[in-house]
Formats: structure tokens, sequence, C-alpha cells
């Protein structure tokens, strides 16, 4: 048999060995053993997984690189090919290998446990240049631009670092979780969020104040000040008015209108009002009346502002309170004098006043505060400014009793007697922020309406009552000229019994004479 021939056949026969080798796994099984290869994996089960049952060590290898052999896969149940073992979208090679920056655990969606899965975590970590880090996600998505978006979304949710294995990363007592998803987020890489001085966690577990919050209860005192007694007394932080007297923390530590007063949340000096702070939101300012301008339509005015205390410099910017109020005159004391229908105050130059409204914005060198249907006006007097001062209503009149004005506390207003003031307007005797409803004009009666009650106990009032005096005077004089004099006289003739001159003079001895 020629060379040629034999090399043929000695192929011939060696395909057909290999072919024979390779049916061996699967036409080999010994039917009567439950594992062919001894593994300690069922063949039925590595041949459902893609494993090889003549092949004992693929038992110790792990294909999906989540830390597990296949025959730790095949003991839990798990698909030895799954690449996301916790479906957090990371792969378990990316968890076990740091691939992030963090080693998680492949088989928990949350290694930390504070709510927030794993990739939520990383989010802020993940280069979306990066073809190596891009591969590791596994976020269902066709293709890598729906993936980048996916990430790129995710971060502005969470744009902060957070550490998947640590589950307060800034240490404040509260979890990641419990920042990110209460209601009023918190920064889980801030200790104290509002910065008043108290760390997250104290505020939600122990002081039960909102730290989202410098003044949770809104009376112009940090929760801090509250709590430590910054000023020399310990209040409330959950509280407006602690002692429940009618007057805010704050109003009693710093005095009227250097606290917020409802619904504003901010108390501005005049001059921070003019730095345009907190535009459209309510706040709050004290300042004196410069000037008012009326409107002809008599639905609003301006009250143009100044400083509590004039300055040798020249403020370029000013501000204007709108007041949205209806308006009316009165006659007292032989002069015009306007008044707010709505807060019943008549206010002067160079009045001290507090406003609350809702702050603007500049147009040119001027900004105002609208004082809205929220809004509220306040006089501030001295009790040497209220007397002998008409003031219509007492509702938005407070009374500072202190020598510095708007220092220290603001007591309730006492009653004054007649003779201390010229009014018949009464002090209240209650100061708080709300107006007694029987002290506003809040009801649904008409400007002139308003004005005409108000004319008539200050004019009509006044003449009636001298009207009544003076009938009574000229009724005592005629009565007194009439029959004052002649009383005498007319007894004297009644005891002499109408008898004759004659016989008056020879009246018999020992008869007693009534008049000499």
């Amino acid at each position: 048999m020629s060379n040629p021939i034999r090399v043929f056949l000695l192929i011939l026969v060696l395909l057909g060995l290999g072919m024979a080798l390779m049916l061996v796994p699967v036409s080999g099984l010994d039917p009567q053993k439950k594992d062919t290869d001894g593994d300690g994996i069922p063949d039925g089960w590595e041949d459902e997984h893609g494993l090889n049952p003549n092949y004992a060590a693929d038992a110790g290898l792990d294909y999906n690189y989540n830390g597990r052999t296949n025959f730790q896969e095949y003991q839990n149940g798990s698909d030895p090919w799954n690449k996301d073992t916790d479906k957090d979208e990371i792969s378990n090679y990316a968890e076990c290998w740091a691939v992030f920056g963090f080693f998680t655990d492949p088989f928990t969606l949350d290694t930390d446990g504070d709510g927030i899965n794993d990739l939520k975590e990383i989010c802020m970590y993940i280069n979306t240049s990066d073809e190596t880090q891009m591969k590791e996600l596994y976020l269902n998505e066709t293709d890598r631009v729906s993936v980048m978006a996916n990430i790129t979304n995710l971060s502005r949710t969470y744009p902060y670092k957070l550490d998947p294995t640590n589950s307060d990363v800034d240490g404040d007592g509260l979890s990641d979780g419990d920042e990110l998803l209460r209601t009023n987020k918190t920064n889980p890489n801030c200790v104290d969020s509002d910065s008043d001085g108290l760390s997250d966690g104290d505020e939600v577990h122990v002081y039960k104040t909102e730290p989202t919050k410098r003044d949770t209860d809104g009376d112009g005192l940090l929760d801090s000040e509250e709590l430590f007694g910054t000023y020399g007394v310990v209040t409330d932080p959950t509280k407006r008015d602690s002692d429940e007297d009618g007057l805010s923390d704050g109003e009693e530590i710093f005095g009227f209108g250097f606290a917020p007063i409802e619904p504003s949340e901010h108390a501005l000096t005049y001059e921070e009002f003019l730095s345009g702070a907190y535009s459209g939101e309510y706040i709050t300012v004290k300042a004196k009346v410069e000037k008012m301008r009326l409107d002809y339509n008599q639905t609003s005015y301006l009250v143009f502002l100044k400083p509590l205390e004039s300055r040798d410099d020249v403020e370029r910017k000013r501000g204007v309170a709108r007041v949205s109020s209806s308006w009316y005159y009165v006659l007292q004391h032989g002069e015009m004098v306007h008044v707010d229908s709505r807060f019943g105050l008549s206010l002067r130059e160079g009045d001290t006043i507090v406003v609350v409204g809702k702050a603007g914005k500049f147009l040119g060198s001027t900004r105002e505060i609208e004082v809205d249907s929220k809004g509220k006006l306040y006089l501030v007097l001295r009790p040497e400014e209220a007397q002998g001062r008409w003031l219509p209503s007492m509702g938005y009149v407070k009374i500072i009793y202190d020598s510095k004005e708007g220092s220290g506390t603001v007591p309730p207003s006492p009653i004054p007697s007649p003779a201390q003031t010229s009014t018949s307007t009464p002090v209240p005797t209650n100061s708080s922020l709300t107006p007694s409803p029987t002290s506003v004009n809040e009801t649904n009666e008409t400007a002139s309406e308003s004005g005409l009650k108000k004319e008539g106990k200050g004019i009509f009032g006044s003449l009636i009552y001298g009207v009544i005096g003076v009938v009574i005077v000229v009724a005592t004089l005629f009565l007194y000229t009439k029959f004052g004099g002649h009383i005498p006289m007319r007894r004297e003739r009644k005891e002499a019994g109408g008898s004759k001159p004659g016989k008056a003079s020879g009246m018999q001895k020992g008869t007693r004479k009534e008049w000499s």
C-alpha cells in the first residue's frame, strides 16, 4: 500500500477517534449514578445550567464573578451565569472587584441597608466616558445613550457623595436614606443642614425640631438659641409663644417688630430690606413713615419708608409699602384725618411702623413691600406718644414700655384713665399679634359706613352731651331765679295766719314769734 493511502487512512482513524471522544460527555453518562462526575452537582442541574456533568472541576469555578462557585450556586438555587445576582444594575464583577471604588455585596440590593440601593449611592462616581465602567452596568437599556441618560438623571436626583457601605456618611445620627427620603430632605453630606447649631439627628430624634429650618416655630430665635438659653432664658423651639402670654418668644426678647410676624418667616432691618433679600417672600420690616401718597380710587395707598435712625450718608435707595386697603377721612380736633379702614390706623409722618408683607424686587432705586390680604400693618408708639393721640382702632397699635424703642419686652397695654388721654378710644388690654374682632373693622361694611360710625362717636356724640349739659345748666338757673329768693317770705306769711297788720303788733304776751 502506497504511502499517500496510508496517510489518508490514518487521518480518517484519528477523526473517528476524535468524534468518539466528543460524544463521551453526553452519551457516556452513567444511568446508575445521579452525579456522574462526582462533583456534588446532579447531572440534570449541570445539563440545565450549561455545565459539564463529566467534568468535576467546573463545580469550583465562578462563571458570573459573584464570588460564589458553581457548586454554591447549586446549593443556593441561583443562576451560575447571572452577572447581576442582586439586580441592582451593577455587575457582580464590579461589586466584587470595586470597579466603581466600593466593594459591595453582589447578593444585596442595598449593601449598607440605608434604604438607597447601591447604584444610586455610586452614581456620582460613574464615569460615563469610561468604556470599562459602562460595560459593568446592566440598566436594561437598549443602547449606551440611554444608559448615560439614566445615570445623568440619577446624579441630579442624588447629587451627593454617598458610600454604599456606610449608612450614615456625615455621622449626624440620620441614615442617608432617612435624610433623602423624608418630606423635607436634609443634606447627607452635612451634619447640620440648616446651620442652626444642632445636628440633624438630634433635631429629629431628641429635640423634635425641623432640621431644615433654623427657626422651627418661626418666632425669630434659632432653635439652638431657644434650647441653650442664649439670651438668658430657655424657651421651647417648637412653640412660638412658650409662656402663652400672647407674645412670641422672639418679640419678648428682641422687641416688637424685630421678630417675624406671621405669615412672614424673616424679620429684616430697613437696611437689610434695601439689600434686596428674600424677594417674593413674606417679611417683617420696622421703619419710620417719611410720607404717604393716597390713591384717588381709595383702594390702596403708598407709605414711603425711612430708617429708624437718621444717617449722615445720603441713601439713594428707598423702600415703599404698598398697602392694599381702602381709606377715608374723618374730622378730628378741627382737622381732616386719614384713616385706614382695614387696620383702623391714622398714620403721621415720623411714625414708627411695622410692615408685614411680600417683598418685591427693585424698580430702579425703589423696592416695594406689598401689604396684601395676608399682610399686616402696625403702629408702634411709646406711652408719651400715645397721650392725646387719636387712635381709631387699637387692634394694630402697639405701646412699647421701654426707654429704648423696640427693645426689651412688650407687656400688655394698660387701659389709661380719662385724665391720661384725650381720646375716647381705650388702649387694649391685649397686645397680641392678632387683633381682636371688635377692635378692627373686619365686617362687610363699606369704608364710608365705617367712617360714619367712627365720626359719630367723635363729633355727634360730643355735641349731644354738650347740648344736654347746657339744657341742665339753663334749667337750674331758671328755677333758682324764679323761686329761690322768695321761699322764706312765703313761709312767714303762712305762720302769720293771714291776720291784719294792726293786730300783729298787739299779739298777747307769751306768743311765740316765728320770724324776728
